[in-house]
């Protein structure tokens, strides 16, 4: 009996654990995703606003970065992980500026590989390879600097 039940917990912490995964590459893909078409056109506010602001421009351009890297994983994080999180102006700045220094740091190998190691044979596979362990990684990223802000009820 106490066996069987012990091969139960462990069939539910391993599901628990798949779906966890399957949670953080969902997050980091969509997260990519949603990125890649907003960065597309934060490049022309980035653009617009040096062209006209130049240094105030640059950090009107990066203070709208953050707010869009902010928003995108407030969005997701509450439709994937189910986490309301603070959703006011000076909280999503922060979050987005955390978000961006975090995703930085992580990166970091990725571009070393990029430089070093694919640019003598790139590949897709390559290419595909770094998309799928990225997701996972943005996506953990992503969702565990979230709850920093998480809002907080009282019963």
């Amino acid at each position: 009996m106490l066996n069987h039940q012990k091969k139960e917990e462990l069939k539910m912490e391993e599901d628990s654990f798949l779906r966890t995964s399957l949670k953080y590459f969902l997050h980091g893909v969509l997260f990519s995703i949603i990125y890649i078409f907003l960065a597309i056109f934060w490049v022309f506010v980035l653009a617009f606003l040096v062209a006209f602001g130049f240094i105030i421009g640059f950090i009107i351009a990066f203070a709208v970065l953050f707010f869009m890297l902010g928003g995108i994983n407030v969005y997701l994080t509450d439709r994937i992980w189910d986490v309301s999180v603070k959703e006011d102006l000076v909280s999503l700045l922060i979050h987005g500026f955390v978000l961006f220094i975090a995703l930085f740091i992580v990166h970091i190998p990725a571009v070393i590989l990029v430089f070093f190691v694919f640019s003598f044979a790139p590949n897709i596979v390559a290419t595909i390879v770094m998309l799928v362990i990225y997701s996972f990684i943005d996506g953990f990223v992503a969702a565990n600097v979230a709850p920093l802000w998480e809002e907080q009820y009282e019963e």
